[in-house]
């Protein structure tokens, strides 16, 4: 076994602690180099490690923090024909703890064109919501401005837009991807979708993307009974009569999505990333849609997001270099030195939705596609469900499995006479369409 002689100058390790902790951490330091290792010395030097951890945490001082009430302006027109919202909130402190609502409620909103016409947004049962009436559509070529008045009587106004209107979307396509997410978790295989505009000359050049999708899922076997546990244990077993077997799960966009057309020649765009899906989410799907929105934005707003987009990436960290307001086309009339959050948004819309069969989904991501009705079949049962449930028919060495396999396992029918009822269980995946989305066709569906 080797020694080594340490030479410990310990008046100058001494004057380098700050605070108790730190000074018992060094004296067990000091033990430790001089008298070698004892698990008993270790023990101490963890523990007294950990108390400085904690220790060195200071409290943060949210009062410290200069607060501004400031109005927050979420809304947009298009010439699509519908009703068009404006959406108003405050910014509330960091340490606001209350569940009293932030929305600017009472306030008169509305929208000019730039020959005078007005157009009334109305507030909504939910607070902050202004809706304008169901026919409105902005005009193409014409500018529009909204103007704001809340109930403490601060008027704001935006800046005049010209609406343009937008290019057609010419193709919606998928591709067999793999999402990297952050680079530090496990890849996730799937499908991205991409749309084609063949020519968007005519139009701003400048684009915002919107989308919402929609996966049919009908469940392969009817539910005819249903099962419910009573305290000792024991499964009642009656009729279902709800139908359960046709179900819809819609999702929307989360994100900004822009892109340009300036620098491309022949004004097209060509494979425009719109939506990933993960294979996995196709499960139980047996049709899925996806419907894209263009906005045809002008060039302040496409900086504006793009601004915003700048500033989410780079506020992940503490650490980060903080960006400060990005303030968008908003001012305040009374107090022009007041800051408005938010953006209002003129633009010209186009939209395209796609039915899609699985077949139509690019096959290398299928392979990626868990069917989980195809790999958890039927399972028919001559017994209780406790029975079934708690695999008494199993061998004990297998039987911990086959208990964890059957827990996602519902009744739908039963067969059988007057003799031994065989009860038919099927994974609750493909008995129970709810448990992947909800009752109801959409007006959209085809």
């Amino acid at each position: 076994m080797l020694y080594y002689k340490i030479e410990v100058n310990v008046p100058f390790i001494k004057q380098k602690a700050s605070t108790a902790i730190e000074y018992l951490i060094l004296q067990f330091t000091i033990l430790y180099m001089q008298h070698g290792y004892t698990q008993k010395n270790k023990a101490i030097l963890i523990i007294l490690c950990m108390l400085s951890l904690m220790g060195c945490v200071e409290e943060f001082e949210a009062d410290s923090i200069k607060f501004e009430k400031l109005l927050v302006v979420d809304g947009n027109i298009s010439d699509q024909q519908k009703e068009h919202a404006i959406k108003l909130t405050y910014t509330s402190p960091i340490d606001d703890q209350t569940d009293v609502s932030n929305a600017a409620s009472g306030a008169a909103v509305w929208v000019e064109d730039n020959i005078g016409n007005r157009t009334d947004f109305i507030e909504q049962s939910t607070p902050g919501l202004y809706l304008s009436p169901a026919d409105f559509a902005g005009i193409p070529g014409r500018s529009y401005a909204l103007y704001i008045t809340t109930s403490e009587g601060d008027s704001y106004k935006s800046t005049f837009q010209t609406l343009t209107p937008a290019p057609e979307i010419s193709r919606i396509y998928n591709r067999y991807s793999v999402d990297t997410g952050d680079g530090k978790s496990t890849s996730t295989p799937g499908f991205q979708f991409f749309i084609d505009v063949d020519n968007t000359l005519s139009s701003s050049q400048f684009f915002r993307y919107e989308w919402s999708d929609a996966h049919q899922v009908i469940v392969p076997y009817i539910k005819k009974y249903k099962a419910e546990i009573q305290p000792n244990g024991s499964y009642t077993i009656t009729d279902f009569d709800e139908d359960v077997k046709e179900c819809y799960r819609e999702d929307h966009f989360q994100e900004i999505i822009l892109q340009t057309s300036s620098n491309n020649e022949g004004g097209s765009l060509q494979e425009v990333p719109i939506r990933f899906t993960a294979s996995s989410e196709f499960d139980v799907t047996t049709k899925y849609s996806i419907e894209v929105t263009q906005r045809a934005i002008s060039p302040e707003a496409y900086s504006y997001y793009r601004k915003l987009e700048l500033f989410n990436e780079s506020n992940g960290s503490l650490f980060d270099r903080q960006q400060g307001v990005v303030v968008g086309n908003l001012q305040s009339v009374n107090n022009p030195d007041e800051k408005v959050l938010g953006y209002f948004e003129v633009s010209g819309t186009t939209s395209k939705r796609v039915f899609l069969a699985l077949t139509d989904l690019d096959p290398k991501g299928f392979e990626h596609v868990y069917r989980t009705c195809n790999e958890h079949g039927i399972i028919e049962f001559e017994g209780s469900l406790d029975e079934f449930y708690n695999a008494t028919d199993v061998p004990e060495e297998e039987r911990s499995t086959a208990i964890l396999v059957r827990s996602v396992y519902d009744i739908f029918d039963q067969l059988g006479g007057f003799g031994e009822i065989v009860q038919q269980m099927a994974h609750r995946h493909c008995v129970d369409c709810r448990y992947n989305g909800q009752l109801g066709k959409p007006s959209y569906w085809q």
